[in-house]
């Protein structure tokens, strides 16, 4: 594999799950593009958004994926927003295979609101604070929506597992496992 395999799509839909299984099935390095960012920024996402606003946070993001599209070859796992930016899907679109992860909009809060629980992390995710979470993951889906089309592969992950998911990545791209 000479290219990057970039996972995009919305919170809570499985690219970092999918991502980390996806890089040991074909003994790739992984990205996470939002541990990335918290480690060089040493402030969580949210702090990110808080301190230098939607814009600085969108600009710190494009940055970290021209860094991460120069090395060839590894499993990305971008942010939900990424490629909102048409100069971001030009970046994976030149260095790698792009593949958008699915779920209804239901599914999303589910996961999202148990991984809230769990890790406490529901502060990375602004939806859940709205006062209709579902109605709010809607709205950013469909704003979203033709930037993620943009994908060369679409992959659905309701009612699947990671590794099913990665699976179909794999054979999706007619990738071979080593």
């Amino acid at each position: 594999m000479n290219c990057n395999i970039y996972l995009i799509g919305f919170s809570g839909t499985g690219k970092t799950t999918t991502g980390r299984l996806l890089s040991k099935l074909l003994a790739k390095s992984f990205v996470d593009m939002d541990s990335e960012i918290e480690k060089l920024e040493r402030l969580t996402i949210p702090e990110v958004f808080k301190v230098k606003g939607e814009i600085g946070f969108r600009e710190i993001e494009t940055a970290l994926l021209g860094s991460t599209a120069l090395i060839l070859g590894q499993i990305v796992s971008t942010g939900g927003g990424v490629p909102a930016l048409k100069k971001n899907r030009e970046i994976m679109k030149n260095s790698g295979k792009v593949v958008w992860l699915t779920a209804t909009p239901k599914t999303i809060l589910s996961r999202l609101t148990k991984q809230k629980g769990l890790d406490g992390s529901g502060a990375a995710r602004p939806m859940l604070t709205s006062d209709k979470p579902l109605q709010r993951i809607e709205e950013l889906l469909s704003e979203r929506i033709n930037s993620y089309e943009m994908a060369d592969l679409v992959v659905n992950t309701e009612s699947r597992e990671p590794r099913e998911v990665a699976k179909t990545i794999i054979e999706g791209l007619n990738l071979c496992v080593l």
